[in-house]
């Protein structure tokens, strides 16, 4: 996800910073069925820039036959200036 990962000029800009984390389903080809923001880093501009860095990064690694499918995935994105 990392390398998927744009931060926003303006938000880099004035310092803000933090972890939105994310709540995506998954199929067994890795695509993105749905996703929402967990929880919010408090700036509306990184929460959206992490949703889009799921976008991105779609589709996602292909889920191993032995988990079950669809899988439900908590993953963090972090925003932080230097």
């Amino acid at each position: 996800m990392e390398r998927f990962r744009r931060y926003p000029a303006a938000a880099r800009a004035r310092g803000d910073q933090g972890v939105v984390t994310l709540r995506c389903r998954v199929n067994r080809e890795g695509q993105v069925l749905s996703a929402a923001i967990e929880r919010s880093s408090g700036v509306p501009a990184l929460d959206q820039a992490a949703l889009e860095t799921l976008q991105r990064a779609a589709p996602l690694p292909r889920v191993p036959e032995e988990r079950p499918a669809p899988l439900d995935l908590s993953i963090p994105v972090q925003f932080s200036v230097g």
